[in-house]
């Protein structure tokens, strides 16, 4: 039940991003595929959950975004931290594309967002922060500069703190979908970081290995 993308979509929504999951992204040119975003991920500046207490839930340091609109475009993986060819050839223009699909950028400053997001990984102005996610096992020294580089453990250790943080709160949970309960379900089993996430990445390992 733990997929990765799953995986990735609920350290996401935990920071109280709108997310969609493989947001494919259609090439204009009938008989030519597109491509596919993992993750698109966007979070408003103002968000926080649980304000009408006087002590709102903390999210993880990455969203410190001040007063901008936050955009991830995220590509998961189970190894290593890794970028597919779409979004490292600004020949193919998949990043204009996806831009195009977003809407966030007016049209005539598309091609010189796309490429500070091809090389150094991430754009932000006045109003938005675009960035590059890639997520996986470990992490990539090959990968551009500003590219965010996200590791397995550390998303499972934000969601098991998350989770036992505000387990009241969370454990009304009725609407989530299968992999929320698994994960709530985890870390209220295990209580402890270690336990949770070795359990959860021996998941992983068996998964990318057929064990």
């Amino acid at each position: 039940m733990l997929e990765t993308e799953a995986l990735a979509y609920w350290f996401f929504r935990l920071n109280g991003c709108t997310t969609i999951v493989n947001f494919l992204v259609h090439h204009e040119r009938a008989g030519r595929e597109g491509t596919e975003v993992d993750i698109l991920a966007v979070r408003f500046p103002f968000r926080k959950e649980l304000a009408l207490s006087g002590q709102p839930m903390e999210d993880h340091p990455l969203f410190e975004a001040g007063d901008r609109i936050d955009i991830v475009i995220a590509e998961v993986k189970r190894g290593r931290c890794e970028l597919n060819g779409p979004w490292t050839d600004p020949t193919k223009q998949n990043m204009h594309r996806v831009l195009y699909a977003i809407g966030v950028i007016p049209e005539p400053h598309v091609t010189a967002v796309a490429q500070a997001l091809y090389d150094p990984g991430s754009y932000s102005d006045d109003q938005c922060r675009i960035r590059l996610f890639a997520i996986g096992e470990r992490e990539n020294p090959n990968l551009a500069p500003r590219i965010v580089q996200l590791c397995w453990q550390d998303i499972l250790a934000f969601i098991l703190d998350q989770l036992w943080r505000y387990a009241r709160v969370k454990a009304q949970h009725r609407q989530w979908d299968e992999t929320g309960k698994e994960l709530y379900h985890e870390v209220m089993l295990h209580g402890s970081r270690d336990g949770f996430v070795q359990c959860v990445m021996k998941h992983l390992i068996e998964e990318r290995y057929g064990d």
